[in-house]
């Protein structure tokens, strides 16, 4: 391919990727597999119309990737993931560790890697969101409990594999970084994120309206505000992914969120065409050597063997966790078979482990990383129709397992009283939490500042110490208030606690 892409090679690949979408979405199969499938017809292994390591490649992989991630945090915001309750967290850390258990165990016995086997359990969880909602719209079923406690699952697992990405990407790369310091600084990161992104940008919608701007505008400083973060952390050793995710998750939480979600809906679809054909130049791909390595028919059909057992496995594992696990949540037998199912079909996710981690593998695995991503989405998703066709042999087969408890529905949500002290401490300790981790992040971006490129004003200590200043000051006055009513409420408590005592005496 020629070092600039003609706007001729966009539409070759925008009408191949469409109708071979077209074409497998008839069959009844999801679009993405025809995406990749284009890819892989245009990359090196056939017409070499696309060059893996060409530079505008893997640009726009890039962006896809980060519109993607981008898009998922818009998708879910603060408040939908404290709805999502203790029923969600509980079940959704149970089946991601049998899932990322079953998923290691079964390639670890089949002579690959540590490293190789974690990478191919967290594909294990990663079940495409866009493709479980998509079908319950079309079933009808949103508006069931177990539809709506389906997502919320996945929205979880999102989240918490988002977090793993970090690890793949920066711990387990061969940089020699400190796995502590880097989960850590992942955790301090998220924090400063959100708190900085979704309070800079209320102040920025405010006046963007008050000023006559439309909500384009906002979008277009909502995507750049999320390049910013993305790119800011890969200069602290993390990766872009998480300042994606984060981003939008904080800008979930504005005014605008879902105009914002919504104008990004369509830059998602195109550039998600690009995401996945990229992903398809790589299957036999050695991103090490930039040459094709077409495995041996035997190692093919080993892998695609591993693709099988790992797709009956998140099929039983599900089923085992939900039946019995399920019940103690308050959920019926027949809820627990329909959530099993719908968190069968693996999607974008596990496109975003394999690509992620290939600098991390060795040469010979790196190769076939991609391969066994595209099987597994391949065989959970083929699987995944016939079995909701055939959920009632499915809920009588898995009623062998027993549950550990009955409870009903309405139990599940566990509403607690508050108390002025306790909100007053929730509020100190939270603001306090924030100003430390901008502290933090201010000490890594000062040792981070002359990699930047950027021309700055004044010196690396001072730009610092201002970056600090100017989004610690409003946590810092909250936590201030917030400690200064304590003090008033523990006077108060105190003068009643005298009287009281006097009283008695």
């Amino acid at each position: 391919m020629s070092e600039v892409l003609p706007l001729t090679s966009i539409g070759i690949i925008m009408v191949l990727a469409i109708s071979i979408s077209f074409l497998v979405k008839k069959s009844g199969q999801n679009s993405v597999i025809g995406y990749i499938l284009a890819g892989f017809i245009l990359g090196p292994m056939f017409f070499n119309f696309l060059n893996p390591s060409d530079a505008l490649v893997l640009g726009f992989g890039e962006l896809g990737l980060f519109i993607l991630l981008f898009y998922l945090g818009l998708e879910m915001s603060l408040k939908d993931f404290l709805k999502a309750g203790s029923t969600s967290i509980g079940l959704a850390l149970i089946d991601m560790a049998g899932l990322v258990g079953i998923g290691f165990f079964i390639t670890y016995i089949s002579g690959f890697s540590f490293l190789f086997s974690i990478v191919v359990g967290m594909m294990a969880f990663s079940t495409s969101t866009a493709i479980v909602a998509k079908f319950a719209l079309d079933k009808g079923l949103i508006q069931q409990t177990s539809a709506k406690l389906a997502i919320s699952i996945l929205i979880l697992q999102d989240f918490l594999g988002i977090v793993l990405l970090v690890f793949l990407t920066s711990f387990f790369a061969p940089t020699g970084a400190n796995p502590i310091q880097l989960g850590l600084a992942a955790i301090v990161f998220a924090v400063t994120a959100f708190f900085a992104v979704s309070k800079v940008a209320k102040q920025v919608e405010a006046w963007l309206e008050s000023n006559g701007f439309g909500h384009t505008e906002v979008t277009l400083f909502a995507l750049g505000i999320g390049l910013i973060v993305a790119t800011l952390g890969t200069f602290l050793g993390l990766s872009s992914a998480l300042g994606a995710y984060f981003a939008g998750f904080a800008l979930a939480e504005t005014k605008y969120g879902s105009k914002i979600k919504k104008d990004v809906g369509f830059l998602r679809d195109f550039m998600l065409v690009f995401f996945f054909v990229t992903f398809g130049t790589m299957i036999f791909y050695n991103t090490s050597t930039s040459l094709l390595e077409v495995p041996q028919l035997s190692t093919l059909i080993f892998i695609g063997g591993i693709a099988l057992a790992v797709s009956i496995g998140i099929v039983f594992v599900n089923g085992v966790v939900f039946h019995i696990f399920g019940p103690p949540f308050g959920l019926s037998k027949k809820d627990s078979a329909l959530i099993a199912i719908m968190l069968i079909p693996l999607g974008e996710f596990v496109i975003i482990i394999a690509k992620s981690s290939m600098v991390a593998l060795n040469g010979a695995e790196s190769a076939l990383i991609s391969s066994l991503a595209f099987l597994m989405i391949l065989s959970t998703v083929i699987i995944f129709q016939p079995l909701y066709n055939l959920r009632e042999l499915h809920e009588k087969f898995f009623s062998i397992f027993p549950s550990i408890g009955k409870a009903p529905i309405e139990n599940i949500i566990i509403v607690e009283k508050t108390n002025e002290l306790s909100e007053l401490i929730k509020k100190f300790a939270g603001n306090f939490l924030v100003v430390l981790c901008f502290a933090w992040i201010t000490i890594l971006l000062y040792e981070a500042i002359p990699r930047f490129g950027v021309p700055i004003i004044y010196s690396r200590q001072i730009t610092s110490i201002l970056i600090f200043c100017f989004f610690a000051s409003w946590p810092a006055f909250q936590a201030f208030k917030s400690l200064r009513k304590l003090f008033i409420l523990g006077l108060k408590q105190h003068k009643k606690n005298l009287k009281r005592f006097a009283f008695k005496g």
